[in-house]
């Protein structure tokens, strides 16, 4: 279909549709009126999507200038203490906020200046990337320094000095922390202008930590958000409408420790996806609406029904056991997700070729799209098993996903007890305390990251934690508990061994 919107390549940073398609789920509105400082969602929700989206369309909603910074390459510098480290990345920050503000006309006369010559006289120019940053604050070892001209409340000089025509110039040695920094851009930032700074792909670099450390890092994560909080409310205590907001896996806070890992999570918006919010974006994908795509949108539920109807799903939603809502496509589509947008688009990517202008889908549609899409939702597992492989400290490779899915769909619901002896087989664990420890710290991971469900007797559908957060898995009750594998996982399993057979 030439008229598909949906690419192969569906992050944020890669699709071609983007703007043209945006779907915007309430949370901009809810971002610029409020405090947070932080954005949090699964991977795959739209956290860089929003991002990206503001910052071409930031006038439209009464905002001056959105920056979104990448800082993927923040492993440089582990070996420093932490204090060290985020002040680095924090330097790094502001820095890339100076250099936008300049080329955006932000400051005027002597702030203007100002910020000029800090740049040039520090080397920082054409810092483009924390990696160029990094190696030009390993030359400059003294800390950075100011001079120019620069008004008596806008930083404090450690000397002054008279220039023949009595204006006054200053000096001073910036320490190894950034609040001077934050200070002067505090004092220098316009009263009339409105900044949000995104930060993304922080989370990035644990992926590639080594095992050992990735506790340490994580709590490198956690003092760089407690800090930018800090440096909001100082902004917001002076009515300067510049606001940092940190893109955060929220499975981040899962790891964290200490009292201050809820006062994050509170300063935290999370990322959520609706039906309605589902079916509008699909309409702005996909080519049977664009004709009629106002009108569709009005009641995107029942357009999507129009295309997809309800019935074709019927059979296949009789062995799920998951939640019914408006419209069985959506029953379906979370059933086999992880209900996020990027597996609604991959799953529509790989009906790309089944679906028709002159009739509305079949199931052989569905049928076919299955296998493609399964290929894609088991690697997205590993991907979203990969962190928790680091803390707990077991092999996440696709090969050992695979072999976790497979022992997984032996059954259609396990006892408490048989999953663990399967799971202590399949982690190389023994039974004794230590090794059920782990196996149950293991079945508590699943559980997070939607792999496993579970339903007590009195229940008649399957708890999944991203469907519903209402039923809380408690591993002291899980001899009450029958345990599932992902709806979806189990079904993309039974159809590959019924396929085998034929």
């Amino acid at each position: 279909m030439s008229n598909f919107k949906i690419s192969k390549q569906t992050e944020a940073e890669k699709d071609e549709f983007l703007m043209e398609c945006f779907h915007d789920t309430g949370l901009i509105k809810s971002l610029i009126q409020s405090n947070f400082s932080i954005i949090s969602g699964r991977k795959g929700t739209g956290k860089t999507a929003l991002a990206r989206y503001l910052e071409q369309n930031s006038k439209s909603y009464g905002v001056d200038c959105v920056i979104r910074i990448s800082v993927r390459n923040i492993s440089l510098g582990l070996d420093e203490n932490k204090k060290d480290h985020v002040n680095s990345i924090l330097f790094f920050v502001i820095i890339k906020i100076i250099q936008k503000l300049l080329e955006e006309n932000f400051f005027t006369g002597t702030a203007k200046e100002h910020w000029v010559n800090f740049l040039i006289q520090n080397n920082l120019q054409n810092v483009s990337d924390y990696e160029t940053f990094f190696e030009s604050k390993k030359e400059n070892k003294t800390g950075f320094s100011i001079s120019g001209l620069i008004s008596s409340f806008f930083v404090k000089a450690e000397g002054k000095a008279n220039a023949e025509d009595g204006s006054t110039f200053s000096r001073t040695e910036i320490s190894n922390t950034p609040s001077s920094l934050i200070e002067a851009l505090r004092q220098s930032f316009p009263e009339s202008k409105t900044l949000l700074v995104f930060l993304d792909d922080i989370t990035d670099y644990l992926d590639i930590s080594e095992e050992t450390r990735v506790n340490k890092e994580i709590l490198i994560l956690q003092d760089l958000l407690l800090k930018l909080e800090l440096f909001n409310s100082t902004f917001a205590d002076s009515n300067k409408r510049l606001r940092f907001i940190s893109l955060v896996r929220e499975d981040l806070f899962e790891y964290m420790e200490g009292s201050n890992v809820n006062k994050l999570k509170r300063d935290s918006l999370n990322l959520e996806w609706s039906e309605a919010d589902f079916a509008s974006l699909l309409i702005k994908r996909l080519p049977f609406y664009e004709n009629n795509l106002e009108e569709s949108l009005k009641n995107p539920k029942e357009a999507i029904r129009k295309e997809f109807p309800d019935a074709i799903f019927h059979e296949s939603l009789k062995d799920f056991d998951t939640n019914r809502y408006t419209t069985n496509f959506y029953a379906y589509m979370v059933a086999v997700s992880f209900n996020r947008p990027r597996d609604f688009l991959m799953f529509c990517y790989a009906m790309r070729d089944r679906l028709s202008m002159k009739h509305e889908a079949t199931f052989e549609n569905i049928d076919a799209a299955e296998i493609e899409y399964s290929d894609y939702f088991s690697s997205e597992l590993r991907d979203e098993l990969f962190l928790a492989s680091r803390i707990l400290g077991f092999k996440a490779d696709q090969e050992k996903v695979n072999q976790l899915i497979d022992v997984l769909s032996k059954k259609n619901g396990f006892n408490s007890s048989e999953l663990r002896t399967d799971l202590g087989q399949y982690l190389g664990e023994k039974t004794s305390k230590l090794g059920r420890k782990k196996i149950e710290a293991f079945i508590d991971e699943l559980w997070w990251y939607g792999v496993i469900g579970f339903k007590e007797e009195k229940d008649q559908l399957i708890n999944f934690r991203y469907i519903t957060g209402r039923n809380p898995f408690l591993i002291a009750k899980i001899k009450n508990y029958i345990l599932f594998l992902h709806r979806g996982l189990w079904w993309f399993t039974q159809k590959r061994k019924k396929n085998k057979t034929v």
